[in-house]
């Protein structure tokens, strides 16, 4: 390890420190809020000082030379709210560019101000509350969040992030499952790396943050745009590239090895580019003896980029797309003394695939009539490929305490792709500064293709679970309506129509929010939406024998084809005050029903509620649309955003999540963990020659309860060979310890004449506190031929170190 650290730090030392006048331009692009349309002629200012800038016919704006710090920015138009944004940093290596929209004044009502505090609310102004918008700054800023949006946004209430061998997002008690990731206006697949089919979430994400501009995340009662959702929404923006001036980014570290460009295609027409490719180094950790919850090396590579090409008459056209391909072997049968490992069962050796791409082009156009519309087509896909060989000790090594290997075979054998061809149009139409409209439709269609064969380790015949290869189609309309019935009342409305031709499923969601402005520093909003999801798509196509009717094993049967959407009823309240100019208090409090939740029609207490998350498949039995859920919580989040060279965010959340079965017995979710606590916080201390570096020190602490469990029923699991099998009349009866986390980190900024180094070292788990992530049915070295439960603990103390130069 000291080795390790050594090579890096002569790295470090060889980009110097080169000290001038550091100066650097902070631009931007300022639009109508409601319209989309370019505004001319908008004052930029820098607060206390004589700098600023006028838009141009286009909206951009430029102030030049700027020394490297910290701003606070006031703009202003006639006839517009002033919008004040403080905290605006600015560095040696790269311009700084603020997409702002100005919210247009109505007659009658009166102007208020502005600020980027406003963070803790949404991007999206149809969004009436339980939303935030989010930026890079914000996933690289948060200790332990690993530069991954997904684990950024556990730090918010309402959110669990108690597993650390994924980024699963449970939202209010929910299955990963109902949360959508949306990109660039187009609905995709899971953007993790070593993924599991139907689910959501992975070890690593796809998703390269510093190519994310203004995002936003939704928990509940989301606007008439968003369907097939149930828990949260991921909506997703990708920034353009600069079109006047070529910046590159390069990082190493433990993470991956990644690079960055964008700059100017044509610097006449204002056309840009930009491009991130990463490739996996962990590698290192093999070399030096360092374990990440695996003796594994996990492989993985990803890129995204973005085309942007703006044409005449108000109109811009962009190519873009993002991409991942990875895969590990994690093989127990070379060993020689038994091992624990976190991302694997130590009976059979596993190999594993997966790939995931999204390539898409999008039209926007600006009418003068106060119209626009932004066309956006594209196509996904999602690959897994798993292969399961079966491990046979030698039993008269054991005597001796070691592991021979007498044989192994295949027992499971994987090929899942899924493909969605995607077009999304949405028309927005401004009728007054108190009237917006926004009407849209989404069509997609799925292709899938899956083999998988399983054989019990004890019996020789295969068994096919999947054998598909089909095309089935989604339709979405939705209509989303912005009124400012007062100065102080807004409502938005909205409806989205969702058909999905498998079982030829139709729903009508209606959406309804409203906030009150109690005065200048307070508001109360209430918001009700319903909701639905298609279950994970293997799940319509899987293959079993039907224990209703008990048909032989050699006929099989797609009872689940024409299974049923789960829906759900969500309402929410909550109450926003600003405690000072930047420290915000909010409180939100929830109600959510769950219905048409897929059970099994042979009875108990199954219920897909509890699927979404881990790395196992599930192949239940006839499943029918007859359970039911409720959730209800309250939630706190108390936010100092920075000044005084340090901010802190608090969030509390206390919940209940239960379910009902076939059996109607009233039971928890697998993720009633019924409170979840985040504290994090970080300061910033400038340095050096007239503190234009700076060092910052950030920390975390998550506490939480611990995820539900099921007692295992060791005979029955014998007896299968394959999957582990529970007592199904004590579903989660029995609980995890309280979860325990401290993560550290530390920060030193250089801003060059030319260039800006960082280095930063993120420390998991510094307490080495020892969570516990599952139990497992596997081989007991100590005596082969059988096999014992095992805990699985999580991850461990782990140090990620990075550098990275802006240039």
């Amino acid at each position: 390890m000291n080795k390790c650290l050594f090579v890096i730090l002569i790295v470090i030392l060889s980009f110097p420190a080169v000290y001038g006048q550091n100066k650097q331009n902070i631009k931007g692009r300022i639009l109508d809020r409601d319209s989309k349309a370019p505004l001319f002629g908008v004052t930029v200012k820098i607060q206390d000082q004589t700098g600023g800038a006028i838009t141009d016919e286009q909206g951009f704006f430029k102030i030049q030379g700027i020394d490297v710090g910290r701003y606070t920015l006031v703009i202003s138009y006639i006839g517009y709210e002033d919008i004040v944004l403080p905290n605006i940093i600015v560095s040696s290596g790269k311009e700084t560019y603020l997409p702002v929209e100005m919210i247009e004044t109505a007659a009658g009502l009166s102007t208020i101000v502005i600020s980027n505090t406003k963070r803790i609310g949404s991007y999206n102004d149809m969004a009436t509350l339980s939303s935030r918008t989010f930026n890079a700054d914000e996933a690289e800023k948060y200790p332990g969040s690993r530069q991954d949006p997904a684990r950024m946004a556990s730090n918010y209430a309402g959110v669990q992030g108690t597993d650390d061998s994924r980024n699963d997002i449970v939202v209010r008690g929910n299955s990963p499952l109902g949360l959508l990731w949306r990109f660039e206006g187009i609905d995709i697949p899971n953007p993790s790396h070593f993924s599991i089919a139907g689910t959501t979430g992975g070890p690593l994400s796809i998703l390269n943050n510093k190519v994310i501009g203004h995002s936003d995340f939704m928990t509940g009662a989301f606007p008439g745009e968003y369907g097939n959702a149930l828990s949260g929404v991921f909506d997703i923006k990708m920034r353009s590239g600069n079109r006047e001036k070529y910046e590159h980014t390069a990082q190493i570290g433990v993470l991956g090895l990644e690079f960055m460009s964008e700059g100017p295609i044509n610097k006449k027409t204002g056309s840009s580019y930009i491009a991130t490719y990463r490739y996996s180094t962990f590698a290192v950790f093999e070399a030096i003896n360092f374990r990440l919850g695996t003796d594994a090396i996990p492989n993985y590579q990803d890129a995204s980029f973005k085309l942007n090409f703006p044409m005449k008459n108000n109109a811009n056209f962009s190519v873009w797309g993002i991409g991942g391909l990875s895969n590990i072997d994690i093989v127990f049968s070379d060993d020689t003394v038994p091992t624990n490992d976190l991302y694997g069962e130590n009976d059979r050796d596993q190999f594993f695939k997966t790939n995931m791409f999204t390539v898409g082009a999008t039209y926007n156009k600006y009418f003068k009539n106060e119209w626009s519309s932004k066309v956006t087509i594209a196509q996904t896909g999602q690959e897994i490929i798993a292969d399961h060989d079966f491990i046979i000790w030698d039993s008269a090594a054991a005597l001796n305490d070691k592991l021979i290997l007498d044989d192994k075979y295949p027992v499971l054998r994987s090929r899942m792709f899924e493909g969605r061809t995607a077009l999304h149009w949405a028309l927005n139409k401004k009728f007054s500064a108190r009237s917006r409209l926004k009407l849209g439709l989404m069509a997609d269609m799925y292709q899938v293709n899956y083999i998988d064969s399983s054989r019990n380790e004890y019996v020789e015949n295969w068994v096919t679970k999947l054998d598909a290869k089909d095309n089935s189609q989604m339709i979405r309309t939705y209509a989303s309506h912005k009124f400012r019935l007062t100065s102080n009342l807004t409502m938005n409305s909205g409806l989205n129509f969702l058909y999905y031709s498998l079982g030829s499923q139709f729903v009508v969601e209606p959406r309804l929010g409203l906030k009150l402005n109690l005065n200048k520093k307070s508001s109360a909003s209430l918001a009700y939406g319903l909701h639905s999801r298609m279950q994970p798509m293997y799940t319509y196509y899987y293959k079993f024998n039907d224990s209703l009717t008990n048909t032989v094993n050699s006929s099989f049967n797609n009872h689940n084809y024409d299974l049923g959407l789960t829906k759900s009823h969500h309402l929410v309240g909550a109450y926003d005050i600003r405690l000072s100019k930047l420290l915000r208090l909010k409180v939100e409090a929830y109600y959510q029903y769950l219905y048409a939740i897929p059970v099994e029609s042979r009875g108990g207490s199954f219920s897909l509620i509890n699927q979404g998350s881990g790395f196992s498949r599930f192949f239940p039995d006839v499943l029918e649309n007859t359970g039911t859920g409720q959730n209800y919580g309250t939630e706190i989040t108390i936010e100092k955003f920075f000044s005084k060279k340090f901010f802190f965010l608090t969030s509390a959340s206390l919940f209940n999540s239960t379910y009902q079965g076939k059996d109607e017995v009233t039971r928890n979710t697998d993720f009633n963990g019924n409170y979840i606590v985040n504290i994090l916080g970080g300061y910033e201390i400038p340095v050096g020659k007239n503190n234009k570096n700076s060092f910052s020190v950030g920390t975390k602490l998550t506490y939480g309860g611990g995820r539900r469990y099921t007692p295992v029923d060791t005979a029955a699991t014998r007896a299968d060979g394959i999957y582990v099998q529970f007592v199904d009349s004590e579903r989660n009866s029995l609980q995890f310890p309280n979860y325990f986390r401290w993560d550290v980190k530390l920060g030193y900024k250089i801003n060059g004449k030319k260039a800006t180094h960082e280095f930063a070292l993120d420390l998991l788990n510094v307490t080495n506190h020892q969570n516990l992530l599952t139990v497992v049915f596997a081989n007991d070295p100590e005596n082969p031929g059988t096999k014992k439960l095992v805990e699985q603990p999580q991850l461990a103390f782990l140090p990620l170190l990075y550098y990275k130069i802006d240039f």
